[in-house]
């Protein structure tokens, strides 16, 4: 079962890790070290063990927006990403919830669709030949902060 929970300053070095291990660099281990520190980083674990993380915060014009999910290669097709996606929305401080992903990540537009996101509109020119696709959820109501994702035994 996937536990989720902020994620502490302990974690940032797994949490860095599988971030490089997706992107295929370390050019984003400080943005997510900042983001660990504001409280804005949640992680998904399995067996003690982080297999993923989401960052939310409210820096999209005052609204909540899950800047980053990301879940660790071997883990990847198991609903981690949306126990994460799941989680945020549960503990969302506003009243709409906002996401984004390029074009060409077909896995994120799928998951929003089933979640019940709507397209919001594109952004051109962010990264070259890819555009950003923008969603939106309207959040209902708080849910409780304890979660267990729904996701199967690995």
């Amino acid at each position: 079962m996937t536990l989720i929970r902020q994620a502490t300053n302990q974690d940032a070095a797994v949490v860095c890790r599988i971030d490089a291990m997706v992107l295929g660099n370390t050019s984003r281990s400080f943005e997510l070290c900042s983001a660990i520190a504001a409280g804005h980083c949640y992680v998904a674990s399995f067996d003690m063990d982080i297999i993923g993380f989401a960052i939310m915060n409210q820096s999209f014009f005052k609204q909540s927006f899950v800047e980053l999910i990301m879940v660790h290669p071997q883990y990847q097709n198991r609903g981690v990403g949306e126990d994460l996606l799941l989680y945020v929305e549960s503990i969302c401080p506003t009243d709409k919830l906002f996401t984004s992903t390029n074009f060409s990540n077909k896995r994120m537009q799928r998951l929003c669709h089933k979640l019940g996101y709507v397209y919001s509109g594109t952004i051109d020119h962010l990264d070259p030949s890819d555009p950003e696709l923008f969603f939106c959820k309207k959040i209902r109501k708080p849910l409780s902060t304890t979660f267990q994702g729904r996701a199967t035994t690995f």
